[in-house]
């Protein structure tokens, strides 16, 4: 600093070179010590030493004289006086107030209020609110100047606007410093004129700035100096603007006014510009638009603030009654529901800051308020929400096809209106656009304003459309095609209705006209459905003529129309189909289909020539048979064009009903007398014509049958035959040839028997005797009585026939062969029929014997050999006849097969009962004739469901009723069920696989059931079979002993065999579907071939031959009820987790997966490979799925499998997010987690059949987890270091150990978690994390901790415990934000972990060298600390405030000093190294308590003080904190520096004053030259000095003297210098401020450079104050000084060396010093910063 002084201030350094040069030329003179600001030379000690004699006795200095010391302090008294004043009174005032004209007030806050602030300050009252407000004003003062300074406002202030004065305000004091301060009062505003006031009002609130000025007195008070100064000042304010940003939010319409119109709110955001606030209380507006009154809306307790204001302005719409006015509100509604903006408008009328007093000039400022408000939403309302068109009447002409008149009586349309006031819709018009979504718009329709009638409640308006055109759009006439023809096939069609409509509505504020109301809506019509949603019905034809080419008919039909509208359209022409053939065509003329039902007339032709479907429909209409025809469409069914396609698309299937009357009405019968023998029988016909036309008939071909059975054919030419219409005719006499079969004739009179109601029992006894059918009576007295003539001429009489006719037939010009039937024609018989009777009597006995029948119900085959067997027969003869009879067979019965005989067996004589036949068990030999066709029996009787034996003989007799029919033979078919290949009649019971087969494979053993369906049984020796899985051979079964078929029964047969070793893919894959099966609880089904069968003598071949061709499928070996648990348990010994790559799919692994395998069989069962489908979930519930893919497994003899797998996702399901979330947080806190898994395997599991693989073996556990534990709940810091800071934190590099107890490993990328100090419960730094991998065990985490606190307590006292050692407790902690996982952060938020902060135990402090000095009554101190750096970042010291203490030989602790001071120039300490402040000022504590103990301290040979202090530093590159520590036996030495003894005038004289000299020891007193006896003064001390100082000293007084005489010219001149100067400045402001921007070459201000003046004064008279007491320091050296008392320490003052000189160097050292004789220049100042005045000012 006092280099830059002396480069700014040339005067002054001219005053101080000026000064060095006297001073050397004089030592120069005197040849005697010379002084100088760089040091001295002491030649006169060393030429006095160097000398042979004395010297001679040196004149007696200037300086030792009494008026030397009398004329220094009346000059340093008067220049110190004046300077002074001049700066009290001069240039302090004139500094002052140029830095106030400077000073920048900006508010950045004025709140007006008309509320009494409760501050409880005095003086505060109510006003009137007309004069007076508060207003709460928020300043900064900028440009304040670069000294702390108080400011006074003289109040009140006064304030002016267009230099108008408008009122006043009073300010407080505030301080200022570092160039700015900061005003913020609650002031009340007392206004001086309203009317005026009020005019600035609206300034304020329409103008973007405008301007005050504030006027008035201030005192500003600096160094303790106040001066008063002018303040006027204006200040900018950011006026309302006129509020050109305000926008409506919402605007509702919530119902009618009471007092008439309609409530309105509107939603309002009015942004204000201006950093003023003003309480309007509630505003009153009136809003507008297009020069209409709307109404007025009111806001409450409205205080307008800087940016956006939330208003609700309610009101009124008042009515309107002038029809212009009316029609501009209705274009206001019209353009806010079609979504237009509309310019409105908003006027003040008043505003009460208490919501009921205006205040006037607030008011008169508020009217000028007008804002144009845009109204208007981003897209039209949506009111219209459907349309019903009801019933529509649809006209098409082909004059205009695409322009159909249309008719709707009630429309519907549904609205919905947001608004709450009432409204009645009285007629409504529309532009109306038909459409789709998928084709757009297709046709208008224009409807002009017709009445309506709407209810706003219901939301329902109603209007009819008239005869209006449906237009197709130009270019869209294939789209309206598309719609004519989906209102023709839909039963629904649905489209789109759009357009706009315009209402005529009556509302509370008046009628007005809604217009632009936009809508489009789907709507729906229902359609014809193609005429076919009921069906149409044909109700009558006629046949009314005929052409060469068609029949004429008239048909009348009913159709339903079954949709929403009806529809004319002209003629119309269908195609006449049945059987898809056209056959005609049918025409309805001027068709027009009503809503419903509707009966038409259509004409139509029908030629059945065409086809035979033609001529099949003619026939079956004639026999009254009902037929499937259709109407069919086509593309010239319509000349409208746009009907085309609708009508042509028409297909109405319906039912031509059959005739109802019979064209044959009866005939006649008789039997002529040949006729038994020809066949030939007379018929006459009866005819009727059911038509309007006559018909003519020329030939019959016919044939007659009675129940399906023939009676008779004719076949005969009938020309001329005419019948007329609606009448009937008798044919001439036709021929037939009738049927005279016995069989035929039996039958037919039978049948008429029964159709005659007569008793037919005797009748069918006869004819079922005589093998006629019938059933067969069983009474013995049936044919008592009974007459065969008289029954059947009775029976006759009810002949009615069926024909089947073919006839040529003429209907006017038609000419066609008409083929038909009519069943039931009457046929009239006499006597004749009697001679039919003999052809039916004489099969009857044979038939007797061969209508018995011969059943077996079972046969049991046993003791089978390979010629013969034991048959037991067990069965009956029925059928035998209605009475009892004999049968014996003579003859041994012959067995055959398909032809082949296969051996004889006896049958002994039967005897039958009447109607009940024989039974008959009887034992036989079956002797085989053909062995090898016994053996394919076999087989055929095995394999097939029924087989068939005919058994034959001859010569049976039967005797009956007393008569014997002989040479009856009997050969008889009995059909007996066969084994139908044991077809679903095998079951395995149950069945095991105990044990790997000796033999190989897997040991089979099988309980089976077999059911035989078959008559015939086997009782066998042994069988043998092998089984089949989808013709895979599984292995050989064979029973268990003998194998016992039952008949009809079902038998139990064990079982034993194998399941054999599969070599081939094929027969692996089935064994692998049997187990699967099994697994899952399914059956499987086997195929059994057979393989031998054995009797009692071993293998019999025909047997075996059967049996080899057994192959029983779907033999069902069974599954369990349910599917055997295989896995029964599944642990996850570990899991690996990556989150980083995705939250809710990480890739997941496991080395180690351990399931329990169950097998539910006995043989060995191992798994080698497997693939997972697992499903996750957490109390029921799923999350997430894991599909593992193949991979290799062991298993255990007690079967465990374990197997691994690796980067898997674990896929959580979209909609369980939460849950997972849930469990992924309980995972980490809690110690122990239930995990279910579900799911299914596919294994690849080894057996003694082959590796076979077992697919879908599902499971569902629970498995348990190893959870996180909340980490152990603490975390082990293993090493910190402070390794950098940011102006917004420390840096903090730090390892820590956390313990993972689960064996699961978790990926998670970065993480950051709040770090907490305990004492506080207060957060104080982020901990964040990279690349985070949580393993398990011990992890070793390195995290970087940015600490910073809002808190400076809590950061201060963390500072200070680390940096005393002490022992932190710190709680780490999670948040919502800890990771980038979100999956994870409910977890991790909720981590709670303890852990314990160390501080470093290096010291800071390293050592404290104090310099002292002793003064009247205290002890004068510098401090230079070194501080070590312990942390791995440099810190920057920018202020030191310490307390030091110490501790006496007794251990009292006593108070030394403080330290209190802030660097001028900021020191930085690198990371581990040390450095030394610059010498500190201290405050020595002296009472008297401790004096003795301070000065004991500073003379202490090993001093220790203990330091507490708060730092103020920096850390690393910025971070601002303070350091609160403290540190006990710091090493200390003090030093002691006289020249702050001197620096304050005190000499020895002065000092045998001071307490503190009087309470050094007396050895210290000595050592100092401080002896009680030095009261005498100088010249007894000097006396008392030893003898060989004596010269020496008298050397150095007169010296001294010189010296002051110096010193006294220099003060002389120096001070008329100064004087003079300082008369010039004061005469002459203005040359000083010339001549100071010419000294200070960087600044321009009038303060700095008198600043600079006045230091330039203060530098030299402090350098001739200075140099006085260096010299008298000099000159007292000898007195002050000991040869034993070592050289102080050099001292930062401008002439260290003078001080070291008092005492002298030792004699080792003198002859080694050069002599100093170097003056002091600017270029080499002295060791203090601050020169001379600095070295003063400190004290």
């Amino acid at each position: 600093m006092a280099e830059d002084n002396r480069s700014i201030n040339p005067m002054a350094t001219d005053m101080i070179d000026a000064y060095n040069i006297e001073n050397s030329q004089h030592h120069e003179q005197e040849n005697s010590l010379a002084c100088n600001y760089e040091g001295s030379t002491d030649e006169a000690v060393i030429v006095e030493e160097n000398s042979e004699k004395p010297p001679p006795t040196p004149p007696r200095r200037f300086y030792q004289q009494k008026k030397y010391w009398i004329i220094c302090t009346m000059v340093s008294v008067i220049i110190i006086v004046t300077v002074a004043l001049l700066v009290m009174f001069v240039f302090f005032p004139m500094v002052a107030q140029y830095i106030m004209n400077g000073t920048g007030l900006k508010v950045d806050e004025a709140d007006i209020s008309f509320s009494t602030p409760k501050d409880n300050l005095v003086g505060r009252q109510e006003h009137d609110k007309n004069n007076t407000f508060y207003m709460k004003m928020s300043t900064q003062l900028e440009h304040t100047g670069p000294f702390p300074a108080d400011i006074a406002f003289h109040n009140p202030m006064n304030v002016y606007y267009n230099d108008t004065f408008i009122g006043t305000i009073i300010l407080p004091e505030t301080h200022v410093s570092g160039g700015s301060g900061y005003l913020e009062v609650i002031t009340p505003f007392t206004i001086h004129d309203t009317t005026y006031f009020a005019e600035f009002a609206k300034d304020m609130l329409a103008r973007q700035i405008f301007i005050w000025r504030i006027r008035g007195k201030v005192d500003v008070t600096a160094f303790g100096i106040t001066a008063t100064v002018d303040l006027n000042k204006e200040i900018y304010l950011q006026g309302m603007n006129g509020f050109p940003d305000v926008k409506i939010t919402s605007f509702q319409l919530p119902g009618n006014a009471p007092e008439g119109g309609i409530l309105v709110e509107l939603g309002t955001v009015l942004n204000s510009p201006s950093a003023i606030g003003v309480q309007l209380g509630t505003i009153a507006l009136d809003i507008g638009y297009e020069g209409v009154r709307l109404g007025q809306v009111k806001s409450e307790d409205v205080t307008l603030k800087k940016g956006d204001n939330e208003l609700m302005l309610k009101g009124v719409l008042v009515p309107q009654s002038n029809e212009q006015d009316l029609e501009k509100i209705g274009v206001l509604f019209s353009n806010y529901v079609g979504g237009k903006t509309s310019k409105t408008s908003a006027s003040g009328i008043s505003c009460a800051p208490d919501g009921t007093n205006s205040i006037s000039w607030l008011s008169e400022g508020f009217k000028s308020v007008h804002l144009g408000v845009s109204l208007g939403l981003d897209k039209p309302l949506d009111i219209i929400k459907g349309v019903r068109l009801g019933y529509l009447d649809l006209n098409f002409n082909d004059i205009r096809p695409y322009a159909p008149v249309a008719s709707a009586p009630v429309v519907v349309a549904d609205f919905a209106i947001p608004f709450g006031f009432s409204l009645s819709i009285t007629e409504v018009s529309q532009e109306l656009q038909l459409g789709t979504n998928d084709n757009g718009n297709f046709a208008s329709i224009s409807v002009p304003y017709v009445p309506a009638q709407s209810d706003q409640a219901a939301g329902k308006l109603q209007f009819a459309m008239s005869n209006v055109a449906i237009q197709a759009l130009a270019d869209k006439e294939p789209l309206f095609n598309d719609f004519t023809y989906a209102l023709t096939a839909s039963d629904l069609y649905s489209f789109q209705v759009g357009g706009n409509a315009s209402t005529k509505t009556t509302t509370p504020i008046g009628n007005i006209t809604l217009s632009g109301i936009t809508f489009e809506v789907p709507t729906s019509l229902h359609g014809l459905q193609l005429l076919n949603s009921a069906p149409t019905v044909v109700n009558s034809v006629d046949v009314i003529g005929g052409t060469n080419e068609n029949l004429l008919l008239a048909i009348n039909v009913t159709m339903e129309n079954p949709s929403d509208f009806s529809i004319a359209t002209g003629d119309v022409n269908f195609a006449f189909l049945a059987s898809d053939e056209q056959l005609g065509n049918v025409q309805l003329a001027g068709l027009k289909l009503q809503r419903g039902s509707n009966s038409i007339t259509a004409s139509s032709t029908f030629n059945p020539k065409v086809s035979s479907v033609g001529q099949n429909l003619l026939s079956t209409f004639v026999m009254g048979q009902d037929n499937d025809i259709m109407i069919s469409g086509f593309d010239r069914s319509t000349s409208i064009a746009s009907l085309v396609n609708a009508l042509g698309s028409i297909t109405i299937t319906t039912t031509l009903p059959g005739l109802k009357e019979k064209l044959i009405r009866g005939a006649k019968l008789t039997v002529n007398e040949d006729s038994p023998q020809t066949g030939i029988v007379s018929v006459r016909v009866s005819i009727a014509d059911p038509f309007s036309a006559a018909l003519s008939i020329t030939n019959v071909i016919s044939s007659a049958t009675y129940h399906g059975m023939p009676v008779g054919n004719i076949n005969q030419d009938i020309s001329g035959f005419n019948v007329g219409g609606h009448s009937t005719a008798i044919s001439p006499v036709l021929s037939m040839q009738m049927n005279i079969q016995p069989a035929a004739i039996a039958l037919l009179l039978r049948t008429l028997a029964i159709d005659a109601h007569m008793d037919t029992r005797a009748l069918d006894t006869l004819l079922s005797m005589g093998g006629f059918g019938g059933e067969r009576s069983t009474d013995p007295n049936l044919f008592t009585g009974f007459n065969i003539t008289n029954y059947v001429m009775q029976a006759m009489q009810t002949l009615a026939v069926d024909l089947q006719l073919s006839a040529g037939l003429r209907i006017g010009d038609y000419v066609d062969d008409l083929e038909f039937s009519q069943k039931g024609v009457i046929v009239q018989t006499d006597s004749t029929v009697t001679r039919l009777i003999p052809v039916v009597g004489q099969p009857i006995v044979q038939q007797i014997v061969d209508g018995a029948e011969l059943g077996f119900e079972t046969i049991i085959l046993s003791s089978p050999y390979d010629a013969s067997f034991k048959v037991q027969m067990k069965g009956s003869i029925t059928n035998a006849g209605p009475m009892t009879a004999q049968i014996n067979f003579p003859e041994l019965l012959n067995v055959y097969w398909e032809g082949r005989e296969l051996g004889k067996v006896a049958m002994p004589t039967i005897t039958t009962q009447a109607n009940v036949g024989a039974q008959f068990d009887v034992l036989g030999d079956f002797t085989i004739s053909d062995a090898g066709a016994m053996g394919d029996f076999a087989g055929y009787m095995i394999n097939n469901e029924k087989f068939v034996w005919n058994i034959r003989t001859g010569g049976v007799t039967v005797t009956a009723i007393g008569y014997t029919f002989t040479g009856i033979s009997m050969d008889k078919f009995v059909t007996l069920d066969g084994c139908n290949a044991f077809r679903d009649a095998v079951l395995i019971n149950s069945f095991d696989l105990p044990s790997n087969h000796p033999d190989g494979g897997i040991t089979l053993n099988a309980d089976t059931s077999i059911n035989n369906p078959s008559q015939i049984g086997f009782s066998l020796s042994g069988a043998s079979f092998t089984a089949y899985y989808r013709d895979v051979e599984l292995g050989p079964l064979a029973s268990v002993g003998a194998a016992n078929f039952a008949p009809k029964a079902l038998s139990n047969i064990k079982m034993a065999g194998r399941l054999v070793p599969q070599e081939t893919q094929g027969g692996l894959a089935a064994v692998t579907e049997v187990f699967k099966n099994y697994l899952a609880a399914k059956d499987s089904l086997l195929t059994v071939k057979g393989v031998s069968g054995s009797g009692p003598g071993g293998q019999v071949g025909w047997l075996t031959s059967g049996f080899k061709t057994i192959s029983i499928d779907n033999v069902l070996l069974p599954g369990p009820k349910t599917p055997p648990e295989l896995i029964t348990s599944v642990t996850l010994k570990d899991l690996q987790m990556d989150f980083t790559k995705n939250a809710y799919a990480p890739p997941t692994g496991s080395k180690q997966i351990v399931a329990q395998l169950h097998n539910p069989f006995g043989f060995p069962l191992g798994v080698n490979k497997l693939n997972m489908d697992v499903v996750a979930g957490y109390q029921g519930h799923s999350f997430a799925n894991l599909k593992i893919p193949d991979s290799s497994s062991t298993t255990s003899g007690t079967g465990l499998v374990t197997t691994q797998f690796d980067n898997v996702p674990f896929a959580v399901y979209n909609e369980a997010h939460g849950l997972f979330e849930e469990f992924a947080k309980l995972l980490i806190l809690q110690q122990n987690v239930m995990l279910d898994l579900a799911g299914s395997t596919n294994v690849v599991a080894n057996t003694a059949v082959g590796d076979i693989k077992l697919d879908d073996i599902t499971f569902d556990v629970g498995t348990g987890l190893a959870g996180l534990n909340d980490l152990d709940g603490k975390v082990n810091i293993l090493d910190l270091a402070i390794t950098g800071g940011t102006k917004d934190y420390i840096i903090a590099s730090v390892t820590v150990a956390v313990n993972n107890p689960s064996q699961i490993s978790i990926m998670i990328g970065e993480m950051i978690f709040d770090v907490l100090m305990n004492e506080f419960n207060a957060k104080f730094a982020d901990a964040l994390l990279k690349n985070v991998a949580i393993v398990p065990g011990v992890n070793r985490l390195n995290v970087e901790v940015h600490v910073y606190s809002n808190d400076q307590r809590v950061l201060g006292q963390l500072i200070s415990n680390y940096m005393t050692a002490a022992v932190v407790p710190l709680t780490i902690k999670g948040t919502e934000k800890s990771s980038q996982v979100p999956s994870l952060n409910p977890g991790l938020s909720v981590i709670n972990l303890q852990t314990t902060l160390n501080g470093i135990n290096d010291k800071l402090i390293v050592d404290v060298v104090v310099y002292a000095g002793i003064g009247i009554a205290e002890i004068l101190a510098d401090a230079v600390v070194t501080l070590h750096n312990p942390l791995r970042t440099s810190f920057t010291v920018l202020a030191i405030n310490a307390a030091i203490k110490s501790s006496d030989k007794f251990n009292r602790e006593f108070e030394v000093g403080t330290v209190d001071y802030a660097l001028p120039n900021p020191m930085t300490v690198s990371a581990g190294q040390q450095a030394a402040t610059d010498r500190l000022p201290a405050n020595i504590i002296l009472n008297e308590n401790n004096i003795a103990q301070v000065v004991g301290l500073l003379f202490d040979p090993n001093p220790k003080i203990d330091i507490t202090l708060n730092a103020t530093i920096l850390v690393g590159d910025g971070f601002s904190a303070t350091l609160y520590y403290y540190q006990n036996q710091v090493p200390t030495s003090f030093k002691v520096d006289l020249g702050l003894i001197l620096s304050r005038g005190i000499g020895a004289d002065i000092l045998k004053q001071s307490k503190i000299v009087s309470a050094l020891p007396t050895n210290i007193l000595h050592d100092l030259g401080l002896l009680p006896t030095m009261s005498t003064g100088l010249s007894s001390s000097v006396s008392n000095l030893p003898t060989h100082l004596t010269s020496t000293a008298s050397d150095i007084v007169g010296g001294a003297s010189n010296a002051v005489a110096g010193a006294s010219d220099i003060i002389s001149s120096g001070a008329s210098d100064i004087v003079s100067d300082t008369s010039n400045i004061v005469s002459d402001t203005s040359n000083i401020v010339s001549d100071t921007s010419n000294i200070v070459s960087d600044t321009s201000s009038i303060v700095s450079g008198a600043s600079d003046v006045v230091s330039d004064a203060s530098d030299v008279t402090s350098d001739v104050v200075s140099g006085t007491s260096n010299i008298v320091t000099d000159a007292l050296a000898p007195v002050l000084g000991s040869k034993d008392t070592p050289s102080p320490s050099p001292a930062p003052m401008p002439a260290p060396e003078i001080i070291d000189n008092l005492s002298g160097p030792s004699p080792a050292v003198k002859e080694a010093e050069p002599p100093h004789t170097e003056p002091l220049s600017p270029d080499k100042p002295s060791n203090s910063d601050g020169g001379i005045l600095g070295w003063l000012l400190p004290f």
